[in-house]
């Protein structure tokens, strides 16, 4: 089974997947809806912004499909994917640099399309033929947003031909709403938007960025995230609670468990002996979050964890210190502390 929920990537593609999307192909849409409205003054405005969203949701469903076929015969390790949101994060912060004219390096940071390309686009957006939003539309498989690669690293993650489809359908579906939105307010002649959108979608993208690095180095297996500053410093009970509790063996084996919910795991800090094999239960309830794919970044475990039920996985620390483990998006994390 698949790792990732299809509500999740929707409501990715519906908040932050829009906004990102817009940024770089929003120019794609404004352009050919000017021309629309200059050539065909009749005609209804939804049916261009229309055509470009069925061909951008029929072409990226396509390349999910292929995507799925490459994860068949790629497996991409916790840490892997960490290190690609890290990356992603960074790009991020450089579109948004890019947004508000900080430096000319950001716009190094910009995806340009192809020459050939260009030239569709060129021609496709003088044309008055309402089939020239759709070619804009498959289009714009060249010019991918960061939270659309990172959508494509999830498709590949699949590996399943058809669950990568749905995926990238199902993220393409929830930007359109923001797209809808933009056509109308560029056809209503929302100026006080036109001229405000670079800094909204500016702080958005920060934001995004710094969710997508944090993630990314939860999901490595650092312990040196927000939620778990934001733990010492608010609960430092919990930490020390941890560290000084007796850890119990029993026939040579140490058994632990964590209570997995839809908002993490609990506890979040569990005390561990050296060398000694551990028996770790993890007990799911109706959990229908990313908490379900649980992993072990150092140690390359990864587990799909059911709705409801308990689970046993194995291992045997090896070092002293802190061994981290998250779901596999790096949202939720904890850590064993590993002792002598």
């Amino acid at each position: 089974m698949p790792n990732f929920s299809l509500l999740t990537i929707f409501l990715t593609g519906l908040t932050t997947g829009g906004l990102t999307c817009l940024v770089l192909q929003g120019g794609l849409l404004a352009s050919v809806i000017s021309q629309q409205n200059k050539q065909n003054a009749n005609t209804n405005r939804l049916i261009p912004i229309t055509s470009f969203l069925v061909g951008k949701l029929i072409i990226h469903t396509l390349l999910g499909f292929f995507l799925g076929v490459l994860g068949q015969t790629l497996t991409l390790s916790p840490i892997t994917r960490g290190w690609f949101q890290i990356v992603i994060g960074i790009y991020l912060l450089g579109i948004a640099g890019n947004l508000l004219n900080l430096h000319p390096l950001f716009r190094y940071f910009v995806i340009t399309p192809p020459k050939f390309l260009a030239r569709l686009v060129k021609n496709e957006s003088k044309s008055q033929s309402l089939f020239a939003p759709f070619i804009l539309g498959l289009s714009t498989v060249f010019i991918p947003c960061a939270v659309t690669q990172a959508t494509e690293i999830i498709a590949i993650g699949s590996g399943n031909p058809l669950y990568g489809s749905a995926i990238m359908f199902s993220f393409i579906l929830g930007t359109t709403p923001t797209f809808l939105l933009f056509g109308f307010l560029l056809n209503s002649g929302a100026k006080v938007f036109q001229k405000y959108f670079p800094q909204i979608a500016a702080t958005a993208l920060f934001c995004m960025a710094l969710y997508s690095i944090n993630n990314g180095i939860g999901l490595t297996g650092s312990v040196y995230t927000f939620q778990n500053f934001y733990q010492a410093a608010v609960h430092p009970e919990v930490l020390s609670a941890a560290i000084n509790k007796e850890v119990v063996i029993k026939n040579g084996i140490q058994e632990t468990q964590i209570v997995v919910t839809n908002n993490g795991y609990t506890p979040q800090v569990i005390t561990l002996k050296k060398d000694v094999p551990v028996r770790l239960t993890l007990t799911t309830i109706d959990v229908q979050s990313c908490s379900r794919s649980f992993t072990i970044p150092a140690l390359n475990i990864q587990k799909l964890l059911p709705e409801t039920g308990d689970t046993l996985i194995e291992f045997t620390p090896k070092d002293i210190g802190a061994l981290a483990f998250s779901c596999s998006m790096g949202m939720y994390t904890g850590r064993f502390n590993i002792i002598n």
